[in-house]
């Protein structure tokens, strides 16, 4: 007896007994008819590719194959990771390029053709333009870091910090008069210059542990 191998169109599964079948088998088998009305789109394997009616198609292996199906006329072409990539309609979801490509929770996607915006979760990217959409990943920058003042762990956004900020931070009620300075200094930060000091108006980048030291004085 043949052993039957599962396969997935559209989230249903589907069974058959033929290790090697075309893609016109696999659309009249879910029920897509005619076959020759709609795009069939391998998603399994991290990369998204087109089927035609007549290529054959392996379904024994390591993995389940998974295929997507499009009533359409056209396959639109984008790259994710520098991977080529085929799709069946004129905009594809932030949600399904993570899926597909395997994309760890805590990366983003960023669209190289405008300018490395960051696609927003469950987005979609328009493919239908001129020209190849061009999608990476990277780690996605952390909400907060967490850096020290005056010994006690505070959580700031990334990027630069002023002397104003990390005096409040140091101070939530801080000293008032004409008398009162202010010092800040600060280490393990980033090159060139690890260590240092702030004057008002001015700001430093900050890094995960970065240190700051405030005080204030009475200058009467």
């Amino acid at each position: 007896m043949s052993k039957l191998i599962e396969y997935e169109v559209d989230g249903s599964a589907l069974v058959t007994d033929d290790e090697r079948v075309d893609g016109r088998a696999v659309r009249v088998a879910a029920g897509l008819v005619p076959a020759s009305a709609f795009v069939l789109i391998r998603t399994d394997g991290g990369l998204a590719q087109s089927v035609g009616l007549e290529e054959p198609v392996t379904l024994s292996g390591g993995l389940r194959p998974v295929f997507r199906s499009f009533d359409s006329d056209h396959v639109n072409t984008l790259e994710v990771d520098e991977r080529g990539w085929e799709w069946g309609a004129d905009a594809i979801s932030e949600t399904d390029i993570r899926s597909i490509a395997r994309i760890a929770d805590d990366h983003e996607l960023i669209l190289d053709s405008d300018g490395d915006r960051p696609i927003a979760r469950g987005a979609m990217v328009r493919l239908s333009g001129g020209g190849v959409e061009r999608v990476r990943s990277r780690k996605a920058a952390p909400a907060t870091i967490s850096i020290l003042v005056n010994a006690r762990r505070r959580e700031v956004k990334p990027g630069t910090i002023s002397f104003e900020q990390l005096v409040a931070l140091a101070f939530p009620a801080p000293p008032t008069g004409a008398q009162v300075a202010f010092t800040v200094s600060y280490r393990k930060g980033p090159p060139p210059r690890p260590e240092g000091s702030l004057v008002p108006g001015q700001s430093v980048h900050v890094i995960e542990g970065m240190t700051f030291h405030v005080t204030a004085t009475d200058k009467s």
